[in-house]
């Protein structure tokens, strides 16, 4: 409505022209366009910075090892370094350091949804936690890894690994794995459908496969973009039937049993070759439950949950 619509009469003051109008129009259309591509921008930052300082994180650990990062040739006697109340459960520190060397992360029993921080490990043989985590749903089996800054493990009846931020304390992703929503699991049952294992090269999901037998089959997952790349699938024994597995230096291995006190490491597969092959490597479950073995390159030692006692073994390579 202009002037001389509005019941007041004439008035010098000409109506604004459509051009200027537009004009306005458009300006303000560019200036919101405008805030939008420095949001794009600052986003993209953000996402290159972190790829960044893991990539930075990662490289260190690779410098760590890579003069010796061959196949195992022998698994030590266990370590005991703290009991537990459950039978079951996982614990990691981050091998990339992000979260710090020295700290400690907890999950206890098969199926929870609070992880546990320590600041390392005294404080946790005290029972000295610096930090609870409820997370957005509970974890099914004892697969689950801190990996930098990010805790991921499979969500409860799900096909679905949950990456959660540690720092804000927020879900950033699902990652789906293919295949029925309800797997095969390793002997001691527990709903590990998924093991999720972390080593020089990266992150991996492991699991019985239904399309190669329910034996499993390894992943490799872009933590960046959330998906899963190179697929590799094994001639062992089918999931229900083997104690666990875990990758070091690129290489797969399997237990043979999760509760013989003398077993073996009775598979593996080198993903940069191919090669499948018996190893034969003794491996010793010293309270007789072994639910959780994991690797940590950083420190080149295996991670274990033994019928309630958390331990680590050494690890000795083939020379180059």
């Amino acid at each position: 409505m202009n002037l001389q619509d509005n019941g007041l009469g004439s008035s010098s003051v000409k109506p604004r022209s459509k051009r200027s109008y537009h004009h306005r129009h458009s300006t303000k259309l560019s200036i919101k366009d405008l805030a939008l591509e420095l949001a794009k921008k600052h986003l993209l930052k953000m996402i290159i910075n972190e790829q960044h300082d893991l990539d930075k994180a990662k490289e260190s650990v690779y410098i760590l090892q890579r003069d010796s990062c061959t196949h195992i040739k022998s698994i030590g006697k266990p370590v005991t370094h703290n009991n537990r109340y459950y039978t079951q459960g996982a614990w990691m520190k981050d091998p990339l350091g992000i979260m710090g060397t020295e700290t400690i992360f907890v999950m206890e029993n098969y199926h929870a949804n609070v992880l546990e921080e320590f600041e390392n490990m005294d404080k946790f043989k005290a029972g000295i936690a610096r930090k609870k985590y409820k997370l957005p749903y509970n974890w099914d089996g004892t697969g689950g890894v801190v990996y930098g800054p990010y805790l991921y493990y499979n969500r409860a009846g799900t096909n679905n690994i949950v990456k959660y931020n540690l720092q804000t304390e927020r879900e950033e992703k699902q990652i789906g794995l293919p295949g029925p929503a309800r797997k095969t699991n390793y002997q001691w049952g527990g709903y590990t459908q998924f093991d999720l294992a972390v080593d020089e090269q990266g992150l991996w999901a492991l699991w019985g496969y239904s399309g190669n037998s329910y034996r499993l089959r390894a992943q490799m997952i872009d933590v960046y973009r959330g998906i899963l790349t190179h697929a590799w699938h094994l001639s062992s024994k089918v999931m229900s039937s083997m104690g666990n597995a875990f990758v070091a230096c690129g290489v797969i291995y399997c237990i043979d049993s999760y509760n013989s006190k003398t077993t073996t490491i009775n598979h593996a597969l080198d993903t940069k070759t191919g090669k499948q092959w018996n190893p034969n490597i003794q491996f010793t479950n010293q309270f007789g439950y072994n639910s959780m073995v994991a690797y940590n390159p950083r420190e080149r030692v295996l991670y274990a949950w033994d019928n309630k006692r958390l331990v680590t073994y050494p690890i000795t390579f083939e020379k180059l």
